[in-house]
């Protein structure tokens, strides 16, 4: 059988059982296992095994683990609550703070837990806040939205772990490529909801608590310990003085100190922190596996070589195949899981990348930021789909939809930006 005739079978049935939707890691996992049985015969299955034997003792993946013990912790803690409520005080003279408040906080978990956290507690607590003070739907919408999809760029984030791992990057770069990019987009999302707030009073109607300047330093107290945590983490990775692993172990002890010292600690909050670990560890472990193993099969039958020769051989511009890249990105992101995408489609771009001359650091972070537009891209957006399921019943599809479009325009110009300037993303890296 040609490699041609391997290729299509391969991406071809992944594609498809994932459209059924079938979960990324027995889509991918499934069709390389069988195709690896029929061209290689059962042999091929030691592979499997000794891949699977090889991810799971692999010690750099417990920053994984450490990372989401530590976000669950801060998060089950209440951190999430005590955030909202300081940050609304201190911008509680300010047109559409709420709003703001919601960038603010989303990010802030979604730099302990990712992407899911920020959304999934944003939803809970922030829209109906918002809502209940009368502001613009689209507004409260999209706010809790905007900040909550920035998790895999902004360090700690466990989706540049694992592509870490899949393409052979280092960790603590990764992380310090991400904070950048990120810090422009948190901004940029702030200042505008200021600015249509301002050019347009009744989206956002003023509180009407009056907050005293007492109240605002009190409600300090139980958000400093978390700030200096995060904080402490970065810069011990940024310094060099522990790896992004030992950072995590750092990260999650002092989750717990934090817990005892607020006095939030008891068994429930650790019971629910420790389930919610072992199954979004679970999650990338497996997937891990599954990844790994289509990339070794990927390679031994020389489709990746198949690939990269006919892309290379292409008499165009490699700035054109980057573009070419992104929009193949876009377009996968609308419809399929942010997971299978960087399983798929990582082992491909990234030596291709390299091969043209382009930075694999740089190149990863215009990679994650295409997973990001990703989540507010229908009909597959997790963004918009997490954030109806969570919103008030009231609250319809299109409406969420609706919200998306100037949030998503920020996210795109941001990533046009990262294309043009790479220093955003290597300066700090490059300081390592």
């Amino acid at each position: 059988m040609g490699i041609e005739l391997i290729t299509v079978l391969l991406f071809g049935g992944m594609i498809l059982l994932l459209f059924l939707g079938v979960p990324a890691v027995f889509a991918i996992g499934g069709v390389s296992v069988a195709m690896a049985i029929w061209l290689l015969g059962t042999k091929s299955l030691y592979i499997l095994a000794s891949t699977a034997f090889g991810q799971v003792t692999n010690m750099g993946l417990l920053a994984i683990p450490m990372f989401v013990l530590m976000a669950n912790l801060l998060i089950h803690s209440g951190i999430a609550d005590r955030l909202f409520q300081t940050l609304s005080y201190w911008l509680s003279g300010v047109r559409g703070s709420l709003a703001v408040v919601s960038v603010g906080v989303s990010t802030s978990l979604a730099m302990c837990g990712g992407f899911g956290p920020g959304i999934i507690t944003m939803s809970l607590i922030a829209i109906p806040a918002m809502l209940n003070r009368k502001y613009d739907k689209s507004l409260a919408l999209g706010s809790v939205m905007a900040g909550g999809i920035l998790g895999p760029i902004i360090p700690p984030s466990v989706m540049m772990i694992v592509l870490g791992y899949i393409t052979r990057l280092p960790i603590g770069k990764l992380f310090m490529a991400g904070i950048i990019p990120g810090f422009i987009a948190a901004t940029s999302f702030a200042i505008y909801i200021l600015i249509r707030c301002y050019l347009n009073p009744s989206l956002a109607p003023p509180l009407e608590e009056e907050v005293t300047w007492k109240i605002r330093w009190v409600s300090l107290g139980g958000v400093i310990l978390p700030a200096f945590l995060v904080i402490g983490m970065l810069v011990i990775i940024f310094g060099g003085i522990a790896t992004p692993t030992e950072a995590a172990g750092v990260g999650a002890t002092g989750a717990l100190l934090c817990c005892i010292i607020n006095r939030t600690l008891n068994w429930n909050m650790i019971r629910e922190s420790c389930l919610e670990t072992i199954k979004v560890t679970g999650m990338v472990i497996w997937l891990m596996i599954a990844a790994n193993f289509f990339r070794v099969f990927f390679t031994s039958v020389g489709a990746r070589s198949l690939i990269m020769d006919v892309v290379l051989a292409m008499p165009v511009s490699p700035w054109l195949i980057l573009i070419g890249m992104q929009v193949m990105l876009l377009v996968l992101g609308m419809f399929m899981d942010d997971w299978a995408i960087i399983v798929i489609c990582a082992p491909i771009f990234f030596p291709i990348a390299m091969k043209l001359g382009f930075h694999p650091i740089w190149f990863a972070m215009v990679f994650l930021l295409n997973m990001v537009v990703a989540y507010l891209t229908p009909p597959f957006g997790w963004a918009l789909i997490l954030t109806k399921a969570l919103s008030p019943p009231d609250i319809s599809t299109s409406q969420v939809w609706r919200s998306a479009p100037p949030f998503l325009v920020i996210m795109v110009l941001l990533l046009i930006l990262v294309i043009l300037f790479p220093p955003l993303t290597l300066w700090l890296p490059s300081l390592m």
